[in-house]
């Protein structure tokens, strides 16, 4: 039934001369409307003003019902019922009453839909007897009833939340409810409403028949206890449609109020609960499922019927996982047609067909990326989907500071063989550019290698959280965390030494208290790589490959998706954000982005008391918590900050104005405002829906789904990354085993 809620409260405005006027604010469905009320109110009036406001509501076909304490369902048929209602608020001195609004049974059926079987027919006439007697004047007294039309036992479907709130499952007990009741999606329809029934209500049942055309179905303790519940429906094969043929729906069995597991939850029954929620979380763990239905609904499920439940729905709410890859067909070719200028490349193993790789950078983003700097952070990650698969990602820096997402690519394994292929796609969109770019990622031998071959003039960087990880391994816990911090200290004083003396100073006390760990260390990290005194490229003051990293959490919310779902995902929300971007661009009126024009006044603030004095035309001497020197014709510091970050320092801030000169003249053309612009002028197109594409793939390719790999498959290690070899305490000697499972003779 459709349940129709009033909350009658007291107003805070005088209304008319009426001091007892009230406010009856009616939700129907997602709608509310607010209706006024007085003790000159009508019963009629209510009704009519039901039925005008919700079109689907006709006088005379749904009862009211109200609940007082103690009488959760009292009868509310006439004028007299709406005087002893607003008489008993009075003395309760009760603020709200609620409200329900029953549809009578005989308005689930249509005339067309009696006419399939003649059990129909009785069905109706029953309802009309039913509308007749909820049509009459009611006596002169408030007709208090303790039980709904269905709710016919003591024990049965009465759940209710914490505080007294009803769970979400209290209306799965309109789910069967009369003879004559039609389910609109066959047998599927009512099966699944006849578990969540049954399972509200705290019973099992028991098929007798269960067929694509029949079912009938009794009480689980009918041999046991004698219950008489019983249920038939049927398929009508004029329309399709499942009717109820007959139900007994009175329980005369044990009483089981304090079941809480049902065995009707079986798992799909929870992904038909689980549809919309996978919807809008798909990463959702089984465990929180188990948890929701535990404090939602009142039931308790298994985590084997949650898992298989989430899986059941992600496949229903966004497709087959395996017909997935071949989707990506049609969908290669629409995102070339709608974006053009993308480099979009697909390739399958020639002899099994199976999936290997895909590479995709939209046009927007090629262009867009011209204004940003020379600088892309290249990182990895695993995607936990049915055939796993790893995603490589390319991602830039605009000139707010923000990340700019440039190219992906998804690839079913990581291995060098992957990471070349990757990086020379990227080359065919960056080399028309004819820019020097430098890269940024954590230190593998495949990507090492591939950098310096395919772009032998660009500039490789390590990531410095990557190498700290990387140091700190080679010292086991037992050295100590104070030690093991005072090396990875020394090494950061090694990464950011502004001169080569500097840098070969820290690096003898670094190798001096490191040891032999730390020999092997650095012959895997070249310094030209991640020092600052040797790296030969711009890092614009980026250690940290963290732009990536928050690309790739950016997205992760769609790693649980079918992959070709998981592609266009990451279209949506590129696309989203580089319109949202332009639009802010747009409404920006500054010189430089907004970040960077806070940045330069933070550090005008806090030089506006140092002194600076002219030595030359373009160098002086700022004097601050120590003496700099400033050579603005060569964006020089002697701090070393202008030419770490390429932004100007405080100190050469106020050698400028110093200079009386334009600060922005010495500023980068990449974090003004027109290339902040000019990164997010083109913009991703939408894709049309691909859906049917394994029904009309272009040249009849067909690609199946990787093979899924072993548990056993491990991520490839990066440059200097060793296994720890275990040594057993017992016999001594170096291997796979320790004291407990050693097997030596002693």
């Amino acid at each position: 039934s459709l349940l129709c809620r009033f909350s009658i409260i007291e107003p805070t405005l005088e209304l008319g001369r009426m001091e007892s006027a009230r406010i009856a604010r009616c939700s129907y469905r997602s709608l509310t409307v607010v209706i006024a009320l007085s003790e000159n109110s009508k019963y009629l009036d209510i009704c009519n003003e039901i039925c005008l406001r919700f079109k689907e509501l006709q006088v005379g076909s749904f009862d009211l019902t109200y609940s007082l304490p103690d009488h959760p369902n009292c009868l509310l048929q006439s004028d007299m019922d709406l005087h002893m209602m607003l008489m008993c608020l009075t003395m309760l001195k009760s603020s709200f009453v609620d409200i329900l609004v029953k549809d009578l049974v005989s308005s689930n059926n249509d005339n067309g839909d009696q006419k399939c079987e003649e059990s129909d027919h009785t069905a109706s006439n029953h309802a009309m007897s039913n509308r007749e007697v909820s049509n009459r004047t009611a006596p002169l007294s408030c007709t208090l009833e303790s039980r709904s039309a269905i709710d016919e036992n003591d024990h049965f479907g009465d759940s209710r939340l914490d505080g007294g709130n009803a769970y979400l499952s209290q209306y799965w007990k309109e789910y069967i409810s009369h003879d004559g009741q039609r389910f609109e999606g066959g047998v599927t329809e009512f099966r699944n409403k006849l578990c969540k029934y049954a399972a509200h209500m705290r019973f099992r049942i028991a098929y007798v028949k269960n067929e694509k055309e029949r079912v009938l179905a009794e009480c689980f303790k009918k041999i046991s206890d004698g219950c008489n519940w019983r249920i038939y429906a049927s398929l009508c094969r004029g329309n399709g449609f499942f009717y109820i043929r007959s139900l007994n729906n009175v329980h005369t069995c044990t009483p089981v109020v304090d079941e809480q597991k049902s065995k009707m939850m079986s798992s799909k029954v929870v992904s038909s609960v689980l549809v919309d929620q996978i919807r809008e979380k798909p990463t959702i763990k089984p465990a929180d499922i188990v948890k929701d239905f535990k404090q939602k609904y009142g039931l308790d499920i298994s985590y084997h019927s949650a898992w298989h439940g989430k899986e059941l729905a992600k496949s229903e709410v966004h497709g087959n996982e395996s017909l997935s890859y071949n989707q990506l067909v049609q969908y290669r070719d629409a995102l070339m047609s709608t974006n053009p200028g993308s480099h979009c490349v697909l390739e399958c193993d020639p002899t099994t067909s199976r999936f290997q790789r895909l590479f995709i950078c939209y046009g927007a983003c090629i262009e867009g990326f011209r204004w940003c700097r020379p600088l892309l952070f290249i990182d990895a990650t695993y995607f936990k989907s049915k055939y796993k698969g790893q995603l490589i990602g390319a991602t830039g820096r605009d000139g707010n500071q923000g990340f700019f997402p440039f190219a992906f690519a998804i690839v079913d394994s990581e291995n060098e063989e992957n990471w070349r292929w990757f990086f020379e796609n990227l080359a065919k969109v960056l080399t028309p550019q004819g820019r020097t770019i430098t890269f940024v990622s954590n230190h593998n031998r495949g990507a090492t290698e591939d950098v310096s071959n395919i772009f032998p003039t660009s500039h490789h960087a390590f990531c410095l959280n990557d190498m700290k990880q990387n140091l700190s391994s080679k010292y086991p816990a037992n050295f100590g965390k104070f030690f093991r911090d005072r090396i990875v200290e020394l090494f950061t004083k090694c990464v950011y030494a502004p001169t080569e003396a500097a840098f070969e100073f820290n690096m003898t006390n670094l190798k001096d208290e490191g040891g032999a760990p730390m020999k092997t260390f650095l012959e895997n990290f070249p310094k030209e790589n991640w020092s600052y005194a040797y790296f030969k490229g711009n890092r614009y003051g980026d250690m940290c490959s963290t732009v990536s990293e928050s690309f790739q959490s950016w997205i992760s919310e769609l790693y649980a998706l079918p992959i070709c779902q998981m592609v266009d995902g990451i279209r949506i929300k590129l696309m989203g954000l580089m319109s949202q971007r332009s639009c802010e661009a747009k409404e920006c009126c500054s010189i430089l982005c907004p970040v960077m024009e806070k940045t330069l006044n933070e550090m005008s603030i806090v030089g506006r008391h140092w002194n600076a004095i002219r030595s030359s035309a373009s160098v002086f001497e700022v004097h601050a918590e120590g003496s700099f020197m400033v050579d603005l014709d060569k964006h020089f510091c002697s701090c070393h900050e202008w030419q770490i970050k390429g932004f100007p320092c405080a100190h050469a801030v106020v050698a400028v104005l110093k200079n009386s000169g334009c600060i922005y003249d010495y500023i980068d053309d990449y974090f003004k405002l027109n290339y902040f612009r000019s990164s997010y002028a083109a913009l991703i197109s939408p894709i049309p829906d691909i859906k049917d594409a394994v029904h009309g793939c272009s040249d009849d390719i067909v690609i199946l789904p990787p093979l899924i790999r072993q548990p056993g498959t491990k991520k490839m290690k990066s440059a200097g990354e060793f296994s720890r070899a275990v040594t057993c305490s017992r016999c001594g000697a170096v291997g796979r085993h320790n004291k407990k499972t050693c097997t030596a003779n002693m």
